[in-house]
């Protein structure tokens, strides 16, 4: 930690880079941010290692392999998203402890860059799971596990980029107070923009654009089946937007040099601390629709629905279909029955344009019957 407190440059334990002493709103919000962080990160350790261990030991219990449901996937890495997000306001509890935030101080690093790269990585995996409904829900497919898989470590791998980018570019010194707590500095805007906000708002403006489509394909009637997991879907991209929402709003205008309330800022921040409780919440209430709705299963019975729907049009056209009645008993030797007339043999008889003396159309019957027919109309022509 001396590595902070040496060759420290001037300024940079002084507002606005550090807040020297905070007064009681700012104390008590930070108490209240501190322990919802706290409450956040029980929870995505909880269902992190409860998904863990579905993953490991219950997979003959799904259609597919619950370890390999992408959806499944999906969420777990925004859950753990949410733990590293988590992780970085319990920090705050520190500051209160303190009554100060020393923007030179380790503490501050380490709060700022888990800032980052909890909220690159939950816009990336919130990205991602718009991306895949799509995908499932319009095209009824899934990309195959190695090339999902390659995505997956694409995507942390550009979190990762983003957050490291920041002390790279803007050295050190880079996380300092911002608001009431630590992040890129204020002196860094472009930086602070350029690698979190352009980013967040490209998610929630892409994912908009993914789940309107989705939407107006599904409830145009063309896949049956998918309005409960493209909801439960679409609920992780409303829960993000609505919590990450507000304090974007407050950066982009403290940023702009405008004078936001600690009181605003407190309240945002503490909003966006129960993404991590919340998207736990979400995945308990609606895991069957995402767990019993794979792509797979839904193609299998769009299939079988397809398949009844043509073998009961079938079935319409032949009861439709004209019996003709024999007017005697047969005389088959072949014949076993006594009684009434047992069809042995039918054969199809298309009516020829212009004879008025038959119908018009397709009948069927009986080879005996066929020709009493033939003799009556002979006898008539004579």
């Amino acid at each position: 930690m001396a590595i902070f407190d040496i060759d420290t440059p001037p300024g940079y334990s002084e507002p606005p880079n550090s807040i020297p002493s905070m007064g009681t709103n700012v104390h008590n919000g930070l108490i209240v941010i501190g322990t919802i962080g706290v409450i956040s990160l029980l929870f995505t350790s909880t269902l992190l290692g409860f998904m863990t261990w579905r993953m490991l030991n219950l997979n003959h219990y799904y259609t597919s392999s619950y370890s390999r449901n992408q959806s499944v996937i999906l969420i777990y890495q925004l859950i753990l998203a949410d733990s590293i997000q988590a992780s970085s306001f319990i920090i705050s509890l520190y500051w209160a402890s303190q009554r100060q935030i020393a923007g030179p101080k380790a503490a501050c690093f380490t709060q700022g860059f888990l800032v980052q790269l909890g909220d690159v990585a939950s816009a990336s995996f919130v990205l991602a799971i718009a991306a895949q409904t799509v995908y499932h829900v319009i095209f009824i497919r899934t990309l195959s596990y190695g090339t999902f898989v390659s995505c997956i470590v694409a995507l942390w791998g550009l979190s990762l980029l983003l957050s490291f980018l920041a002390p790279i570019i803007g050295g050190r010194f880079v996380f300092l107070t911002n608001g009431v707590w630590c992040w890129i500095s204020r002196e860094h805007k472009p930086l602070g923009i350029a690698l979190r906000y352009a980013w967040v708002f490209i998610v929630e403006l892409f994912a908009i654009l993914c789940y309107g489509a989705s939407f107006y394909y599904v409830y145009r009637g063309c896949v049956s089946g998918s309005r409960n997991a493209l909801t439960a879907m679409l609920a992780y991209a409303i829960v993000y937007t609505t919590l990450s929402l507000p304090i974007a709003v407050c950066r982009m205008a403290a940023m702009a040099q405008v004078n936001v309330p600690e009181n605003i800022f407190l309240f945002a921040g503490a909003l966006f601390t129960c993404s991590g409780w919340v998207d736990c919440l979400l995945y308990a209430l609606t895991r069957r629709s995402v767990l019993f709705d794979e792509p797979e299963v839904r193609l299998v019975r769009h299939q079988k629905q397809k398949h009844a729907v043509q073998a009961r049009n079938s079935l319409r056209k032949s009861k439709s279909v004209q019996r003709y009645p024999s007017a005697c008993t047969l005389d088959n030797p072949n014949s076993h029955s006594s009684r009434g007339i047992q069809m042995e043999r039918t054969v199809k008889v298309e009516s020829i344009r212009g004879r008025p003396d038959l119908e018009t159309g397709v009948h069927y019957a009986s080879v005996e019957a066929l020709k009493l027919q033939s003799r009556s109309l002979q006898s008539r022509s004579h």
